[in-house]
């Protein structure tokens, strides 16, 4: 038969032998709590004029079992899990130095190839600009001079680092009063090799200039 809790309509089924008592039976939902007096089914009641009744006694409620919760994961299948998290950091860490070695390599790339010259093929290979030809070497004092047999200019090379430089050619480069190039010459250095501090001049001449030029500038050739 069904039982219906009378506060809050939870119904449950229950076997009417169970409520087959003279006095009828106390019961409590399961669900709120509540505590109610069941009444014997009519033929108990018909039953109670020619038998005694019986002794009353106490009856446990009905109790509705409570619905299964998720099982808890085993430890053997969470490891695996944690040990591809972790590997997955790992990865993270290792990419993220890369790329900051990586990183740090194209912005210094000046000084690198300063310090280790054969790094400019690998620079060229990545597609990215080197450095400037003669890194840590200064040019200064250039003087251009206008004489009988043409325009002379000279001027000096300083190795302002602290280590030995190798000095390349030089670009000689003519201008008109609008920045535009009119003529160039490439020439050799008066030395090769410059130590720390120490500075050497040049001097060359254009025999014949363009009679509009009235610039000059001189930079390092690129290799």
């Amino acid at each position: 038969m069904i039982l219906v809790c009378p506060a809050c309509h939870t119904r449950y089924l229950v076997d009417e032998q169970e409520l087959n008592r003279p006095t009828g039976r106390t019961v409590r939902c399961a669900s709120c709590g509540h505590t109610w007096h069941r009444p014997p089914p009519l033929e108990v009641r018909d039953r109670e004029l020619v038998a005694p009744p019986a002794a009353p006694r106490i009856e446990p409620g009905l109790d509705v079992p409570p619905r299964p919760g998720p099982l808890p994961v085993p430890t053997s299948q969470r490891r695996p899990r944690n040990r591809l998290a972790a590997g997955w950091v790992v990865v993270g860490v290792i990419v993220a130095l890369l790329a900051s070695a990586i990183l740090a390599a194209i912005i210094a790339r000046k000084e690198v190839v300063a310090l280790w010259p054969a790094a400019a093929r690998f620079y060229a290979f990545a597609g990215l600009a080197g450095a400037p030809p003669g890194p840590g070497l200064e040019l200064a004092k250039i003087a251009p001079t206008r004489t009988a047999e043409g325009l002379v200019i000279e001027g000096d090379i300083i190795n302002a680092g602290s280590t030995v430089r190798d000095v390349p050619r030089l670009r000689v480069a003519l201008r008109d009063p609008a920045e535009k190039e009119t003529q160039f010459k490439i020439i050799d250095p008066p030395t090769v090799r410059l130590g720390p501090g120490e500075t050497t001049h040049f001097k060359t001449s254009f025999d014949h200039p363009d009679e509009a030029a009235t610039g000059v500038l001189v930079t390092f050739a690129p290799r």
